[in-house]
């Protein structure tokens, strides 16, 4: 290249794929030293009237949202909630594979910040079918009502859902979302440990009606929903309160 004289020579010259090169080590840069406000968008309506008054309104609107794909993978989903238990929005956080879906929980409590929720449920699916929660479920359930909490945000329940039913933890009385209020959780955990050796002596012959209940799919929680409510009522323990259970049930 030819300058006129009296003109001062470039040091540097940048063809095209220079420049653009430049611009990406440029945009590289400022991505990492900027900080980005995160938004919230509400891209997709759902139609629901009213407060949120049951696990089952929270069943039939989640299983609207996933319905497709609810015996294939695995789906998370957190409904954002205002003070009077309307839904703000909810959040398909991510979908996994068969069996397990990969949960932020980060994630899932800056959205409630975001949304000012004042309560939020959470749900997932099982392909399989299976309702029982897993070791993992209820982890996961602790440790996101824990999150939460620190923002005095609460988590109300968890569901399970399959395409024929849902699992609520509030309904079953959960100690990983905290529903038995207690300040000993290994007091609650020797509890049901008793509960369950007094029901193992159940038998067709001394307890025929609950016997039935505890050999049905739901059956055993219902059957120990029934004898903690009893307990916290009667002060009794439970070998005395499972013969008053039968008993009523004989009578229904």
């Amino acid at each position: 290249m030819i300058y006129p004289k009296n003109t001062i020579s470039p040091e540097v010259v940048f063809d095209k794929n220079d420049f653009f090169d430049l611009e990406a080590k440029i945009d590289a840069l400022d991505a990492e030293f900027k900080v980005r406000e995160i938004e919230v968008t509400f891209n997709q309506e759902a139609y629901f009237f009213g407060q949120v008054n049951s696990s089952e309104d929270v069943y039939q609107f989640i299983k609207e949202r996933i319905l497709s794909g609810i015996e294939v993978q695995e789906h998370f989903i957190a409904i954002y909630l205002n003070q009077s238990n309307k839904i703000i929005g909810y959040y398909h956080h991510s979908t996994g594979s068969i069996n397990a879906t990969l949960v932020d929980i980060e994630i899932v409590s800056a959205v409630a910040l975001k949304t000012l929720a004042k309560s939020v449920i959470i749900s997932h699916n099982h392909p399989s079918g299976n309702l029982k929660p897993s070791d993992a479920d209820r982890n996961l359930t602790r440790n996101i009502k824990a999150a939460l909490k620190l923002f005095g945000i609460a988590l109300v329940d968890h569901l399970i859902i399959t395409r024929n039913g849902y699992y609520s933890f509030a309904e079953k009385m959960e100690v990983s979302l905290g529903s038995v209020q207690t300040e000993n959780e290994d007091l609650v955990n020797a509890l049901r440990k008793e509960i369950l050796l007094q029901l193992k002596k159940v038998t067709p012959a001394n307890s025929p009606n609950l016997y039935n209940m505890l050999n049905t799919e739901e059956g055993y929680g219902a059957v120990e929903k029934m004898v903690i409510e009893r307990m916290l009522k009667t002060q009794l323990v439970p070998a005395a309160i499972i013969p008053m259970i039968e008993s009523d049930l004989d009578m229904i």
